[in-house]
């Protein structure tokens, strides 16, 4: 973990930090986020993957609830970079944090502070790094994909994330890796915290953004697929195309590329990594990893 964090303004060493129980973004999950990594270079640089557009995100999140910020654009960005410099780390995960303070408790937000963290940590591969080659196995989970009306998707809700965490929870106890959730119209929606690419006679599927979170990865999924000239087609995607696809692989912050070998016990391409898939994964990682000469200007140097 990080020994050093960035509150309201401050960088302060981990333990002195401390948040009290009223605060109320504990209690109603009123609180808005994001996960940014940084990854160590060949030449021993540490270089942040998007930076600006996590920053920009994290502030329309906020922006989306109604939480007021006193930090600007140029404060929350520069804050991410210092912590992982302060605390010497290179392959870290980065959580910058916008939060309701602990002035009083209830549904009436108006007037109680808001509060701005930033921490890091050193995190691997997030399913392991066999994963990244071997896949995992998901189930499509019970719980569905909240409605866009109901708690907006193009945020990163703290309390959002209550139903992705039941989501995977319930697929590890049933001897899955990962959960699949669909939107209220039946619907594939996104996975239990990570877009999904489904590939198809060449084609590059993913569900429209009517039902998932405008993932920054996703975003740099589509961007690589234009540039190896790879059809990328965003539509609604029925469950039954999940089990007659040739490749699928989650994408995100956390999971990077991670192909999917099995969708409820059925096998996805044979129970191997495709070559989309690959394709696509190789570009990813060459790029944060500071070795490919493209998209430098999605890296920013700590």
């Amino acid at each position: 973990m990080s020994d050093t964090y960035w509150v309201d303004g401050k960088y302060l060493p981990k333990d002195d930090v401390s948040i009290s129980p009223l605060t109320h973004t504990f209690h109603y999950g009123l609180g808005v986020f994001e996960g940014v990594r940084s990854y160590e270079a060949k030449d021993g640089s540490v270089n942040i993957f998007r930076l600006k557009e996590h920053t920009e995100r994290l502030l329309e999140s906020a922006n989306i609830t109604g939480i007021e910020v006193e930090y600007d654009y140029a404060d929350l960005f520069d804050a991410q970079i210092q912590v992982v410099k302060k605390s010497n780390l290179k392959n870290a995960y980065i959580r910058p944090l916008l939060y309701i303070g602990s002035e009083r408790l209830g549904l009436d937000i108006e007037g109680i502070d808001s509060h701005a963290m930033v921490t890091c940590w050193e995190w691997p591969s997030y399913f392991g790094e066999d994963a990244l080659e071997k896949g995992i196995d998901v189930m499509v989970s019970s719980f569905t994909r909240q409605f866009p009306n109901s708690l907006m998707t193009k945020s990163k809700i703290s309390g959002g994330y209550v139903n992705g965490i039941m989501a995977h929870d319930q697929a590890k106890k049933n001897g899955y890796q990962e959960a699949i959730l669909l939107d209220t119209n039946g619907f594939i929606a996104e996975g239990s915290g990570q877009n999904i690419f489904i590939v198809k006679d060449n084609v590059l599927l993913t569900p429209s953004l009517n039902c998932c979170l405008n993932g920054i990865t996703r975003r740099s999924v589509i961007q690589f697929a234009n540039d190896e000239g790879i059809e990328v087609v965003e539509r609604n995607i029925t469950r039954d195309e999940l089990y007659t696809a040739d490749e699928i692989f989650f994408c995100g912050t956390a999971v990077e590329i991670t192909p999917i070998r099995s969708i409820d016990k059925k096998e996805i391409c044979n129970g191997k990594r495709g070559e989309m898939t690959t394709l696509i994964q190789t570009k990813y990682l060459d790029v944060v990893r500071g070795k490919s000469e493209s998209y430098q200007d999605w890296l920013t140097r700590v």
